[in-house]
């Protein structure tokens, strides 16, 4: 990412005369630099993770920090962050709370309000404040507009899926009660990318496939083609047998749902198993989430004969950034053994290679982070 992400970075350009004035707690470790540092490093990784996803959801946070340059109040859509002006000469930086992703909320934990005054920064000379501020804008407006340009028409990745969703009905498995299973599970970890498949597959599926299809994320934001759109029914049209659906009259028992697309707020507890193929349309990096979302359908007293997993990795160029495949598959590795005391997910030189990548990777996070603290 070639921008600096500025807005978020004032303490870069405060006045070497003012410096003393925005150090931390001598007992404090992380110094606001430090956190300011940290906090872009994971807002860049989550913009990626966001990209990775699907177009639509990148195309949400790259507008965000894009109007915020001309704004007095300015919150990530990614962070919760905010640079909000406090008086005439102030603003503060509240590195928020809450945050929608877990790699943020690491930040947070070393984040809180902290408060600049606009004549300590060096606005007009030196280290332009201003200037950079402009730089990452232009930037931004580019990706934006290269996000934008990509329609559901072009979208290669919205393409693959909904040929996996038309070979699943074209050829539905039979259960073993001599069923025909049409079901598919779309998992995806963003409400934004969730939103952008219903409304991009709904009518294709209505009308090409015949299907129904629903939506269902977290903070009540549900949809459906097929009866009411409570959480609970939603649920149920879709798994009818799992849910005893014939034991409510009071809902329609003449037709179901066949698409259901959702985010991780159904990742647990929920019984699903009518249903035998999955479709990650992002992985999440907590393999436990993976492991809960596959286990939605692969339930005791299922009646398919198998369940199928369809993974959508990152790309080859995005993953060399946020090594994304390895992290994850290095973690389900040490689940796996920790569970069953067997090799059995890869092969045992594989399961080696990708823990010591991975207890590497973490082996640096902390040298860095023990560098920042004895530095301060």
């Amino acid at each position: 990412m070639g921008y600096k992400l500025s807005l978020f970075n004032p303490s870069k350009y405060v006045g070497e005369e003012f410096k003393k004035e925005y150090q931390s707690s001598t007992h404090d470790p992380f110094t606001q630099a430090d956190r300011e540092t940290f906090l872009i490093g994971m807002m860049k990784v989550n913009f990626l993770k966001r990209l990775e996803s699907s177009v639509k959801s990148f195309e949400i946070t790259m507008g965000a920090p894009s109007r915020r340059s001309r704004a007095s109040r300015r919150r990530s859509a990614c962070s919760k962050a905010t640079l909000r002006i406090a008086g005439a000469n102030e603003f503060e930086l509240d590195l928020g709370d809450s945050p929608d992703d877990e790699d943020i909320e690491e930040a947070q934990l070393v984040g809180g309000k902290f408060k600049y005054r606009l004549e300590h920064l060096e606005l007009d000379y030196g280290k332009n404040w201003l200037k950079d501020l402009k730089k990452d804008k232009d930037q931004l407006t580019i990706l934006l507009n290269a996000a934008q340009n990509v329609t559901p028409e072009t979208d290669a990745k919205l393409k693959d899926l909904k040929q996996l969703i038309a070979a699943k009905v074209a050829k539905p498995t039979i259960n073993k009660l001599g069923q025909s299973n049409k079901k598919v599970l779309v998992f995806t970890a963003f409400a934004d990318t969730a939103t952008y498949l219903y409304d991009s597959l709904v009518q294709w599926a209505r009308k090409d496939l015949g299907i129904h299809v629903a939506l269902v994320c977290g903070g009540g934001d549900t949809r459906t083609t097929f009866g009411d759109r409570a959480f609970n029914q939603i649920l149920t049209n879709f798994s009818p047998r799992s849910k005893n659906r014939g034991k409510i009259p009071a809902m329609n028992q003449e037709s179901e749902i066949d698409l259901l697309i959702a985010t991780d707020c159904i990742s647990e507890g929920q019984n699903l198993q009518d249903c035998d193929y999955l479709v990650n349309y992002d992985i999440h990096w907590n393999p436990v989430r993976i492991i809960q979302r596959f286990g939605r359908i692969d339930r005791i007293g299922s009646a398919s004969r198998t369940v199928q997993l369809v993974n959508f990795w990152p790309t080859e160029d995005l993953n060399k950034y946020i090594n994304l495949k390895n992290r994850v598959e290095a973690r389900m590795a040490l689940v796996d053994i920790a569970a069953t005391f067997e090799d059995n997910i890869l092969q045992s030189a594989e399961i080696e290679d990708l823990i010591s990548e991975d207890l590497r990777y973490r082996g640096q996070a902390t040298a860095q982070a023990q560098g920042r603290g004895s530095g301060s």
